[in-house]
């Protein structure tokens, strides 16, 4: 029998109290005199694909499932600190394997306490769940095993894990809690990926219930989600008030990002990412009296996404796949890679060098070593590892060939949205082709690309995944032989989940050992260690090439309240927390 398993936190609690209801942070809920009511008006850049947050891997379903269901315990918003969510209280024992969480006295939307029940049906079926396409197994996996979770009473459960596990809180607050009671009747148990089906964008609202702010209560295909305010959510503001300030959420479906930028500058969308593009229109904009603000900050976030370029260490042409698994291929590469334009031209200078993907910014992890590893753009270095590799104009028509005198070339994978992930690849190509390198672009629609690089269907690609404020929560991606390490998927067994080591190589083997020794790990000194590693082996190996990781750029209706950047540059920024004026 399977057992399902759970996680802990970088500094343990011995107790955690706090009473129901939840008072919201100062830092979010600054205004003394909140208006009530009203709709905030959001954008998707797609039609979601489904609303069950575990059953995809479409990050507009994600933001949708973000407004309506929390886990046990959630990050700040503009922090990240860990903070109590569900679960009102904790204990931790001595030996850092056993918790016990106390479930909040509350109620999903329609009125159905929230339990116990909903806890494990949550792990066993969505999060702990292998074949659930958005399961989060790696992050729940400690030295091989999985955490067991049982049931105390309605309100009380207890996790026991194999070891202790440093990241445990950290991945815990991104592990939404599903209802049991809602869900449990519409699951195949004789065949688990049938979780995957539920909650599609066919399901009538009154299905799918609520814990977090709001609920879903309309869905226009391709249109707009309708979401109103949850009445029984569980925060007030720090005068009482009840959260959200809001009446309703809608997002609107706007794919062109032309046209989103054009209805937020009308007032018919509330709060926008902004792009680097569009950053010096809109704050010319703003100074000269126009009804938004504009709000530029350090990357300390998850998104913007840092932007990475990607060789198939496993497609299909043998002589490609050879070369894509050779060091100093990709060590070429990363010398045709120029940066400082991209930062220039791209992001009009508002972009950082973003690490190996941890941010500088982020001081508990960042391994400041990595800068004296990265390669420069020089296309001279590229060029002289390219002829010793063999790759060399034998036909003089500007062009490498093979030792064998066939042509040298690969396809660029790059998805049609963002704009910035064409206008790199763009610059990209064009670099290898003054040093003899023939890329072919590939642009296609964003869902269709994800498929492919999910499927392992490309050559070499330009992909982006967020940071995140622990090495842990990427675990999946950036350790060999989990689902997202798309480059080498090989070097996992599709139909286990397990890792196939011979299929590694050596250092890729290194690498899965530090994920291993790094979330067990309980000194913060020691576990920065194993990070550390890990950071310099990708800064040397280059698995993928970071690019550029752009700086947080957004925008607010001046008519929106509680939104605002401290002396620090955070932005306090949360959907239950603004109200419209």
């Amino acid at each position: 029998m399977r057992r399902i398993f759970l996680v802990i936190l970088t500094v343990f609690c011995a107790v955690m109290v706090l009473a129901a209801p939840f008072v919201e942070d100062e830092m979010l809920t600054p205004n003394s005199n909140p208006k009530m009511g009203g709709t905030l008006y959001l954008a998707l850049s797609g039609a979601p694909q489904s609303f069950n947050f575990y059953g995809t891997l479409d990050s507009n379903a994600y933001s949708v499932a973000g407004q309506m269901l929390v886990g046990l315990v959630e990050p700040h918003p503009v922090t990240n600190a860990i903070r109590p969510a569900l679960a009102e209280s904790w204990e931790v024992s001595e030996n850092n394997k056993e918790v016990i969480f106390h479930l909040r006295d509350v109620k999903w939307s329609d009125g159905t306490p929230v339990s116990a029940d909903d806890v494990l049906f949550t792990f066993n079926y969505f999060v702990m769940n292998p074949v659930a396409r958005g399961n989060s197994i790696a992050r729940f996996t400690i030295e091989g095993e999985l955490v067991i979770w049982e049931k105390i009473d309605e309100r009380t459960v207890k996790a026991t894990l194999p070891a202790p596990y440093a990241a445990f809180f950290t991945v815990l607050s991104h592990a939404y809690i599903y209802p049991a009671h809602a869900l449990e009747s519409k699951i195949d148990k004789e065949k688990l990926d049938s979780v995957n089906d539920v909650w599609l964008t066919n399901t009538l609202p009154a299905e799918i219930p609520a814990n977090g702010p709001f609920m879903i209560t309309e869905y226009i295909t391709d249109q707009k989600v309708v979401m109103t305010k949850n009445p029984n959510y569980w925060k007030v503001d720090v005068y009482g008030n009840a959260l959200p300030y809001v009446d309703k959420l809608e997002y609107l479906v706007v794919s062109d990002a032309q046209v989103r930028l054009a209805k937020f500058m009308a007032g018919e969308i509330d709060y926008t990412a902004v792009s680097a593009r569009d950053f010096p229109t809109l704050k010319e904009r703003e100074l000269a009296g126009g009804p938004f603000r504009v709000f530029l900050a350090e990357p300390t976030q998850p998104t913007p996404s840092p932007i990475h370029i990607a060789f198939n260490f496993d497609t299909d042409n043998p002589k490609l796949k050879e070369l894509f698994k050779t060091t100093e291929f990709r060590q070429a590469m990363e010398f045709a890679v120029d940066r400082e334009r991209v930062i220039d031209e791209v992001y009009n200078g508002l972009a950082v060098l973003g690490g190996v993907p941890v941010l500088p910014a982020n001081k508990a992890f960042y391994n400041p070593k990595i800068e004296e590893i990265r390669r420069p753009f020089d296309l001279a270095k590229a060029a002289e590892i390219l002829d010793k590799l063999n790759l060399k104009d034998l036909n003089r028509d500007g062009f490498r060939q093979y030792p064998d005198g066939s042509k040298f070339e690969f396809v660029i994978t790059v998805q049609s949205a963002p704009q910035e992930y064409q206008d790199v690849a763009y610059i990209f190509s064009q670099d290898l082709e003054k040093i003899g390198v023939k890329a072919n672009l590939q642009i296609l629609d964003s869902s269709l690309v994800g498929q492919m690089f999910g499927a392992g269907n490309f050559e070499a690609g330009i992909r982006a995944f967020g940071n995140q404020p622990d090495p842990q929560l990427r675990k999946a991606i950036w350790q060999p032989g989990t689902q997202l390490y798309y480059w080498h998927r090989t070097t996992r067994n599709p139909e286990t989940n397990a890792p196939i080591f011979e299929n590694m190589l050596d250092w890729e083997k290194r690498v899965y050992d530090l994920f291993e020794k790094g979330q067990i790990a309980m000194d913060p000194t020691v576990r920065k260690t194993f990070y550390d590693e890990w950071q310099e082996i990708y800064a040397e190996y280059l698995p993928v090439i970071f690019v550029c990781k752009g700086m947080n750029l957004s925008a607010a209706n001046k008519s929106l309240g509680n939104v605002e950047q401290n002396a620090e540059g955070l932005l306090s920024y949360a959907s239950w927390t603004v109200f419209k004026n």
